[in-house]
Formats: C-alpha cells, sequence, structure tokens
C-alpha cells in the first residue's frame, strides 16, 4: 500500500478477464477494468476477438450486444453485475441512419428487465471510431459495496427529459454520487426546443439538469464534473456564447469540464447533450472539495467558473486537457503533431495532480478524444504515449476518433478520474 502525503492509498484491484480483447500496444498498461473502494470503472469495451479485430462488421446490434457482454464479464470479475451499474457511455457510429431510440433500447434489454433501478446512460453519434469497422463502444461505472453487498439507489425522471426505455434512469442517486444522463433540449414527447440553436439549447438543458439534481437532494453546484458534447464546427467564434450561457448555472469555483465538438446530433436539431457526476453527503450536506487550477496550464479565453481539477471524497475529476500555451491566448501548441501534443496534456494532468496532493498512480480512467483519422496506426501512439505515464498496472482507458476538437489544430483532448 503506497503512502501519499502521510495517508494510505486506497486499495485497488486491476481487472483483465483471460481470452478478453487487448488493444496491440507495446505499453500494454490498461486495464479493462479497476474495483477501488464501491467504485468500478470499466473503461470502454467493443465488439472484438483477442487481437482487436471486430467480430461483426457492419452489424451495429450484434456489436452491441458483444460489447456489453464484454462490460458484464469485467462486472463479474469485480464481483457485480447489470444490477450494479450507475452510468453508461456510448459512442456509436451514426450518419443519421441510425434511430438512437432502438439503441437504446437494445442496450436496455441486455442490462436486463429484473434491474428496478438502471443507470444514467448518455449515447453520442460519431462519424467514426477506434477502428475502421467499429460501430460502437461502451464505458461503464458501477457501484458495490466491497463486502459484496448492493447498495442502495434513488432515481430521478422528468417530463421535460427525452423518454428512456426502463430500467434507465434520467439522473440516479448511490449513496453520495449522483449520475445523470446525457440531457437535450428533447422532452419526452420528442419536441425539440430552440431547434438547431446552441446557444438557445444551452440555457433549456442546463436547468433540466438541476431539476433532476433536485429530486436527488443535490444540485448543479455539487457537480465535480461536467461533460459538454456539442453540435458546432471547432472553431474558436463559436463555442464562446454558449459556454458562457451554461457557465452562468455554476457557482465559483466549479466543477472540472470537458467539452467535445461534434459535426450533429440525433436526431436532427439537437445540438447539445451535457451530463454531469455531481457529490453531496448522504445527510444532505454539502461535501467539501478542493479546486486547483495551476497557473502554468492554458486557460479560456472568456472566464468559466470550471476548474482543472476537483478533488471530493475519495475521488477527483480533471476536465479535458489540450495543448494551449500557458495562459489565456488560446494558441495551440504543438499543430498537428499528435505525439507532442498529448505529452503536452499528460504533462498539464501531473500538474494539477500534483497540486492535488496525487499522483499518476491514483488514476482509474482516462478518456482520450483525438483527431487525425481511425485505425490502429492513429490510435496506438497516443495510446503509447498516455499509457507510459503510468506505473505497471495502469488505468482504464477509453480512446475516441473524433472529427476535430475545439480549436483548429487542436488533435487531442484528455480527462482523467482519480481515487485517493
Amino acid at each position: 500500500m503506497t503512502i501519499r502525503g502521510g495517508k494510505p492509498m486506497l486499495p485497488r484491484r486491476f481487472i483483465n478477464p483471460k481470452d478478453h480483447w487487448k488493444l496491440q500496444l507495446k505499453v500494454a498498461k490498461n486495464s479493462q477494468g479497476i474495483v477501488c473502494n464501491k467504485m468500478i470503472f470499466v473503461g470502454a469495451q467493443a465488439d472484438m476477438d483477442a487481437r482487436a479485430r471486430i467480430r461483426h462488421p457492419g452489424d451495429l446490434s450484434k456489436q452491441t450486444i458483444g460489447s456489453m457482454e464484454y462490460v458484464g464479464r469485467v462486472l463479474a470479475e469485480a464481483g457485480a453485475d447489470m444490477a450494479d451499474l450507475v452510468k453508461i457511455t456510448g459512442f456509436y457510429v451514426n450518419d443519421g441512419r441510425v434511430d438512437e431510440n432502438s439503441l437504446l433500447a437494445q442496450l436496455a434489454d441486455c442490462i436486463g428487465s429484473t434491474v428496478a433501478i438502471g443507470p444514467a446512460v448518455t449515447l453520442v453519434p460519431m462519424p467514426s471510431l477506434l477502428y475502421p469497422d467499429t460501430l460502437i463502444e461502451i464505458e461503464a461505472i458501477a457501484m458495490r459495496h466491497p463486502n459484496g453487498w448492493r447498495l442502495g439507489r434513488t432515481a430521478a425522471w422528468s417530463p421535460d427529459c427525452v423518454r428512456l426505455p426502463r430500467p434507465f434512469s434520467h439522473a440516479l442517486r448511490c449513496e453520495e454520487m449522483i449520475f445523470t444522463s446525457g440531457i437535450t433540449a428533447m422532452d419526452g414527447e420528442g419536441r425539440i426546443a430552440e431547434k438547431g440553436d446552441l446557444a438557445g439549447q444551452s440555457g433549456i438543458v442546463l436547468p433540466k439538469l438541476n431539476e433532476l439534481l433536485r429530486q436527488l437532494g443535490a444540485d448543479l453546484n455539487d457537480s465535480v464534473k461536467t461533460n459538454v458534447f456539442n453540435a458546432e464546427p471547432g472553431q474558436k467564434e463559436s463555442w464562446g456564447d454558449p459556454a458562457l450561457i451554461r457557465a452562468s448555472y455554476y457557482r465559483e469555483p466549479g466543477p472540472a469540464a470537458t467539452g467535445i465538438s461534434f459535426p450533429y446530433f440525433w436526431p436532427e436539431g439537437i445540438m447539445l447533450k451535457n451530463d454531469v457526476i455531481a457529490m453531496r453527503g448522504v445527510d444532505g450536506s454539502r461535501l467539501p472539495r478542493i479546486h486547483v487550477w495551476p497557473s502554468i496550464n492554458w486557460d479560456w479565453p472568456v472566464h468559466l467558473p470550471y476548474r482543472h481539477g476537483v478533488r471530493c471524497g475519495d475521488l477527483a475529476f480533471l476536465g479535458g486537457q489540450v495543448s494551449l500555451a500557458p495562459d489565456s491566448s488560446v494558441t495551440v501548441l504543438h499543430k498537428g503533431d499528435m505525439i507532442a501534443q498529448t505529452r503536452r496534456a499528460m504533462e498539464y494532468i501531473g500538474r494539477i495532480l500534483v497540486e492535488l496532493g496525487l499522483s499518476f498512480e491514483h488514476v482509474i480512467k482516462v478518456n482520450s478524444f483525438y483527431t487525425g483519422g481511425v485505425g490502429e496506426e492513429i490510435f496506438r501512439p497516443n495510446g503509447e504515449m498516455i499509457l507510459s505515464f503510468f506505473p505497471d498496472h495502469g488505468p482504464t482507458l477509453t480512446g475516441v476518433s473524433a472529427p476535430y476538437l475545439a480549436y483548429e489544430g487542436m488533435m487531442t483532448e484528455i480527462d482523467i478520474v482519480v481515487m485517493v
């Protein structure tokens, strides 16, 4: 057990089921799942064989079933099952012909009808994914007591949010942890407010999130992480006003934040999907937290309440780190150089961890969004650079190929989850 700052590091168990698929990386340190205290993190699962070849090319339905079977295998080795899921995030290929409601229904079937209160869910449509034939990858978070007991949970639903098939929840609380689904400007009847208007929808989605949190005894100011997926063209001029609208719903200092740009959502007219993770004491009290913002890291060109790192209880969340100059000029460093940008983002992450009193050894989960195309030759150098920062047992890993990021020339954005 490693000692950090006079306190023992929580023990963790690294899950890598036998005969599970593996990324073909020279630095094979990533884990399929990690158990730490009551938290179970499952890295992105895809319908691949042991050599990372897609088993059912062109078949989204079979790939969904295969990916969820892998999620189930990781959970089983962690001593849990589908009923312990609290959050599912799925990135899937959609050229406009995939009905997301049908995909949600299939995921619900994979979880099973016997689950009374199921997880929050976020689905993000993509032009492409990790490998050319990949149509879906699914990551998950589950919670189970270290002694094996199931943990109680409470769900929130709203008619103002898109209708979800059972057992999915619009938001779910398990002890002090609260997870929301990806919320949009669509209501339960399929009506889209402020259609095609990113700024207008920003002012609609945030109150919806706040109402869901209030049903569970919290509010937006209990958020420790916000994930924002925008339909916008990835240019400096396009994101500022909507970002300020969303930021106005948070007190300062606010949560860690990751924002990713995409060309479109399903259905047409949706411009924003936002989910949050919040933490509130089981007795209703606000939980103390540490916010950090290293002065030598990058900054936004407009003032936003978010922080690079937030530590609350045994968990810490870092906002998306990118290769920008260490000021507010929004100057992209190492344009066109994926490896150099990845190294720079990881160095920023290291500085944030130090200010939180933590290290890479504490990292549980890494999400890497990157541009430049699909295929092993694109992802592998990025993944190997990320994993080179970690000790022998590495984190769970999700890699997502994006068509572009927030600013021209930006090639990667990386965020992480840490346990003390």
